[in-house]
């Protein structure tokens, strides 16, 4: 198993009610039962080609979802299944694409649930090309009809750009998790942000697509669930049962903590 260094800073109490939603390995986040049940909304930052996060906490409890992301679309997917299509001999890819395009058009006509392909999180200027592929995180909030919302972001490096609108809004939000990239360069922003942020963290785990910094032992991508409604325990073991390494070619990763004098825990 690999070894990882956490500051203290980051260090935790758990919640005894944590589940695993998503898929296997990569796609998939632990987060507490009573976040699920006391959610009225779940907006996803984020999608791609996998949206199993989203499918599962409906399954879960029958609320809206609402997922926000202009890198893909129908078109996206029309447009990968044609290429597919101009390469026959390439059956796995082309199986791929057309899987994708159904499951996209299965889940995403469903009642309660809706694809906005816009990017969150840069306020755009009006004379800016592409304009209408931004909205700003306080704008998606603001819009819905009801305090309870749950958040999943993983919006490669963009959090750090609305990080201080999830702690103004912080009244309105049931639960969230959120994947941090780049944590060797934007760790103070981190800490500050776990330090302010009213949920609690519940759990951390490290995404093993990424490598660790081989001074410091920080991994470079972290996947922080924080929840309100938890009930809180100390941690005894990481990774959590739950867990999965995201690339299951790889170690899982083993985080400890280190105090102010850099003593391991």
């Amino acid at each position: 198993m690999i070894k990882a260094i956490l500051p203290k800073k980051l260090d935790f109490k758990t919640t005894d009610d944590l589940i695993r939603i998503g898929r296997t390995n990569d796609g998939g986040y632990l987060i507490s039962t009573a976040d699920i049940n006391a959610s009225d909304y779940l907006v996803g930052l984020g999608i791609s080609d996998d949206w199993s996060f989203e499918e599962h906490f409906k399954e879960q409890t029958n609320v809206e979802v609402i997922a926000y992301d202009a890198s893909v679309g129908k078109k996206h997917f029309q447009k990968n299944m044609i290429k597919s299509l101009l390469r026959p001999w390439r059956v796995r890819r082309l199986a791929k694409s057309i899987k994708t395009l159904i499951k996209y058009q299965l889940f995403f006509n469903t009642k309660g649930v809706s694809h906005v392909e816009k990017f969150v999180g840069f306020d755009s200027i009006e004379c800016l090309p592409r304009n209408n592929y931004f909205i700003h995180l306080s704008e998606i909030i603001n819009n819905l009809d009801k305090k309870n919302v749950f958040f999943k972001i993983d919006v490669e490096g963009s959090e750090y750009r609305f990080l201080k609108t999830l702690l103004e809004y912080s009244k309105k939000i049931s639960g969230c998790v959120i994947e941090f990239h780049d944590c060797d360069l934007n760790l103070e922003k981190i800490e500050a942000f776990v330090d302010s942020f009213d949920l609690n963290l519940v759990h951390v785990h490290a995404n093993n697509f990424a490598p660790i910094c081989q001074k410091t032992k920080l991994p470079l991508v972290l996947e922080f669930t924080f929840s309100k409604n938890g009930k809180n325990e100390k941690i005894l073991a990481m990774p959590h049962a739950f867990d999965m390494p995201n690339n299951p070619k790889v170690g899982e990763i083993e985080i400890s903590f280190w105090d102010d004098n850099n003593r391991s825990q």
